[in-house]
């Protein structure tokens, strides 16, 4: 019986002992015991998830640096404003639904956005101290009431109800369309300023030019004044103005900034007065421009000139501060192609209901204006106004009379004499 409960107790032991762990190196066997096929498919799989990997890492990471990055980056800085480049797109949008040329070639709204607000900052900023010119609330308040149709007796209500609606449309925040109206003020009276203080008399040009259609037609027209052919002559049979079978060609006086963008400043800085030039050509308009300078010399400035004057001012103003700025390290730009390229593409792609919605208002409200000026004509035709012989005599409004009571004569009194102002008959 002892040696039974021995044997019990050891089968007991036995059986709660716990299983032994298998030996380290079993699975690395079972590892090296696969074979080639199973080996190389394992790898290839190891492989590929190491690339996909590797390519979303890439992926993530051009995102992050195009996309992520650039929304917070400082693209331009005026002074002491950071303009994001969030902010830029913004602009962005507010200027390709303004100006349809961007519409129409969207490749130079970047930059020409760009300009624009740096063109505003540089007002904002550097009107006061620059040029003296100032801006007060009241002036402010009545132009913005006015962009948001809101009169001045309007409620508070009222303004800030059109004040959203605005912003809605124009895709600003508040402190950016603010600074918007305040950069408009400010263009305008500068421009005065420069206006009022033109001088009496100005450098001016005189020229004679031919816009041939092609860098080869302005070649052939040099070489027939060349030849000897009158310059009047062979601009009227070339050139492409309106009005040059009247002036020849001949541009009489004008200061900078008057003449076209191609030739302009060609006119005030070449040697050659009384020569030929060679052909200019525009990318613009596809025009090349024969220029000959007659003369330039200083003119006296007549009224319709000063306007000229004052926006040639104005822009060598913006451009010499400017230049000041960036050299003092009050003007960083860092707007490069990535973030024109990717902004643009926001812009265009996220505009097109809006557009498309904007210039189907366009297209109904010029279709009502023609059916209302088609009703106008054709009720005038209708009914067309009385012809008045000039050698009759006017015949004076017969006026209606009362009826005459019941039981007297019916027919007209005779009319009483004229009664004498003032008397009031007595």
């Amino acid at each position: 019986m002892a040696d039974e409960r021995k044997s019990g107790r050891a089968k007991s032991a036995a059986a709660n002992k716990p299983a032994a762990k298998p030996l380290r190196g079993s699975h690395r066997s079972g590892l090296l015991n696969l074979d080639s096929e199973q080996s190389a498919r394992l790898l290839l799989i190891g492989a590929v998830a190491a690339i996909v990997v590797i390519a979303a890492g890439f992926i993530a990471f051009g995102y992050w640096y195009s996309v992520v990055k650039p929304r917070n980056r400082t693209v331009l800085q005026v002074d002491d404003t950071k303009i994001s480049y969030t902010a830029m797109k913004r602009r962005m949008g507010y200027e390709y639904f303004q100006n349809v040329n961007y519409q129409k070639s969207p490749q130079i709204l970047p930059e020409g956005s760009y300009q624009a607000l740096l063109n505003e900052l540089t007002e904002v900023n550097r009107a006061e101290s620059g040029l003296g010119v100032t801006l007060d609330a009241a002036e402010f308040d009545q132009k913005l009431r006015g962009r948001l149709g809101v009169a001045q007796e309007g409620t508070a209500k009222d303004f800030a109800d059109a004040f959203r609606r605005q912003l809605d449309t124009t895709g600003l925040n508040e402190s950016e369309y603010r600074r918007l109206i305040r950069g408009e003020l400010l263009d305008t009276k500068i421009h005065d300023k420069f206006k009022a203080e033109a001088p009496p008399a100005a450098l001016m040009a005189k020229l004679e030019v031919i816009a041939a259609p092609s860098q080869d037609a302005a070649q052939k027209a040099i070489d027939r004044i060349n030849g000897g052919e009158d310059f009047a002559t062979v601009a009227k049979s070339v050139s492409q103005e309106t009005d040059v079978q009247t002036t020849g060609g001949l541009h009489d006086y004008a200061p900078k900034g008057a003449f076209n963008k191609t030739y302009d400043d060609y006119a005030f800085t070449t040697n050659d007065i009384g020569k030929l030039s060679a052909p200019l050509s525009s990318s613009a308009t596809g025009s090349s421009y024969v220029v000959r300078v007659v003369d330039r010399s200083q003119q006296p400035v007549q009224e319709a000139q000063k306007s000229t004057i004052a926006g040639t001012q104005f822009s060598d103003w913006l451009k010499n501060t400017q230049d000041d700025m960036q050299a003092n390290g009050k003007l960083k730009r860092d707007w490069q192609p990535a973030a024109q390229n990717s902004a643009l593409l926001a812009v265009v792609t996220g505009s097109g209901s809006k557009l498309a919605g904007q210039q189907q208002r366009q297209q109904s409200g010029q279709a009502t204006a023609a059916a209302v000026r088609a009703t106008t004509i054709a009720d005038l035709t209708a009914r067309p106004r009385p012809t008045v012989d000039p050698n009759s005599t006017p015949v004076a409004p017969v006026a209606t009379l009362p009826a005459a009571p019941s039981g007297t004569n019916s027919s007209p009194a005779a009319p009483s004499q004229p009664v004498a102002p003032g008397n009031n008959g007595q």
